[in-house]
């Protein structure tokens, strides 16, 4: 098995908790909290200060991350479910607001945790998205990573 970076558990953490936000609407210390005495080895190793950072930006405008995605969807975003929603904001929120992370890692990370959360073959929708969002407002960064993956 391979081991998992700090980051990679933050933001698994990160997906637990908005989700637990999500369902109970309590404050983010509860969050963090809850997440600590359920997981307390993983949240130990992880990165708490990303943790943090991704709960309280992806909280702090959920429904306009999750809204990024609107143009590239055939259907409704209500019609996508929580989890997926979450993963999507969460990937919304880095790929603005976290310019030191690039942005292949933001949406290889989004893949790994909907293959992790998500429903069977979401990855592929989650990879298509986030990959258009990365696009838009990454589009230096992508071009030039495309450039350089087609040599």
């Amino acid at each position: 098995m391979q081991k998992k970076s700090p980051r990679h558990l933050a933001r698994s953490l990160a997906i637990q908790g908005i989700y637990s936000y999500k369902i109970n609407q309590c404050s983010i210390i509860e969050i963090e909290d809850y997440i600590n005495e359920n997981n307390r080895d993983v949240f130990k190793k992880a990165n708490y200060e990303l943790m943090h950072y991704l709960i309280e930006q992806t909280l702090h405008d959920f429904s306009g991350n999750v809204a990024r995605y609107t143009p590239y969807l055939q259907r409704s975003i209500e019609e996508i479910n929580l989890v997926e929603q979450i993963i999507l904001a969460v990937a919304a929120t880095e790929l603005i607001n976290n310019l030191n992370v690039p942005a292949f890692v933001v949406i290889n990370e989004a893949v790994e945790l909907a293959k992790l959360y998500g429903a069977e073959d979401s990855f592929k929708f989650i990879n298509g998205l986030v990959d258009k969002l990365a696009g838009e407002v990454r589009k230096d960064e992508m071009q030039s990573d495309n450039s350089t993956y087609k040599k």
